[in-house]
């Protein structure tokens, strides 16, 4: 077992929480409900809207890291490893992040959710077992 297991994976779910929550707090919220306050918003503070952009990419790509780790646990590996039990509870961790997430604004959840899954699926590598 990799001694720094535990570390790489609480890094990762901090950075796939902090950056799907800090990507909520930084994107421009206009007064009104048009596309024009919002393309206004976006003109006026362009780095605001950058950062918000880097922290949502940088949490789907780490939650998509779980979704992979989810369908290697599930088809892949063997059930007497010693990292199952440890990648089943961070799996539980990341699940909990996001309904956390989903009932703090449902619509970007969602988004990096499904962005996270069809990432994650496009990128896990099984291999054949016999």
């Amino acid at each position: 077992m990799d001694p720094y297991f535990i570390f790489k994976k609480c890094l990762l779910l901090l950075t796939a929480y902090g950056g799907i929550l800090t990507s909520f707090k930084l994107f421009p919220h206009p007064r009104g409900f048009g596309l024009g306050e919002l393309i206004g918003s976006v003109l006026f503070s362009p780095f605001q809207m950058l950062a918000a952009s880097f922290a949502f990419v940088a949490g789907f790509l780490a939650y998509s890291l779980f979704v992979q780790d989810l369908l290697k646990t599930l088809f892949q590996m063997p059930r007497y490893s010693v990292n199952h039990n440890l990648r089943i509870s961070f799996l539980v961790l990341a699940f909990l992040s996001i309904a956390h997430l989903m009932y703090t604004s449902w619509v970007p959840a969602l988004c990096a959710l499904i962005l996270a899954s069809l990432y994650g699926i496009m990128d896990v590598n099984l291999q054949k077992v016999d």
